[in-house]
């Protein structure tokens, strides 16, 4: 995530491996869309969402930069408009600006949002379906970033943010 930062493309990457660990670990279709391309567009646009990633119950959005207006409204757009768990994901060093952001927001119910950070959520589960296992958890790396490169890059990427291993 540093890298593609660099490059400009951290949204992109993190909301690509994202879609890539969900597919990894529920083993089930995530339908592939260019970084911030689905998500609600108007209120009578049946083939919107509700976030980047709708999974069960849960409305995922991704957001790697400073709390926006955009993404604040669309949480609280969210909550409203269904009974879902928002997720909202972010770098590990914005958690705590945006708890606190979606705290103070007007119509967000903090007690329905989860924030934590892009790698945390995948990286967790990398471990956990690598059973804890310092050479399956590399297997696991390996299949995600697959999964990232072929599905998500592949489809709808741009170039310079492929993820190979060394």
């Amino acid at each position: 995530l540093e890298q593609a930062e660099d490059k400009g493309k951290c949204g992109d990457v993190a909301q690509y491996l994202v879609g890539a660990k969900l597919m990894l670990r529920f083993k089930r279709d995530v339908p592939v869309f260019p970084a911030n391309k689905a998500d609600r567009k108007s209120r009578s646009d049946r083939e919107s969402r509700l976030g980047d990633f709708e999974l069960g119950n849960a409305v995922i959005e991704v957001a790697v930069g400073l709390p926006d207006d955009n993404h604040v409204e669309k949480v609280a757009e969210a909550l409203e408009d269904s009974d879902s768990e928002v997720w909202l994901l972010t770098r590990a060093h914005r958690v705590t600006t945006w708890k606190n952001e979606l705290s103070d927001a007007e119509g967000v119910d903090i007690r329905r949002v989860v924030v934590t950070s892009v790698e945390t959520f995948v990286g967790q589960n990398i471990t956990e379906l690598g059973e804890f296992s310092s050479k399956q958890k590399v297997a696991q790396l390996e299949e995600l970033f697959d999964l990232y490169n072929t599905r998500w890059i592949s489809q709808v990427g741009t170039r310079g943010i492929r993820i190979v291993m060394k």
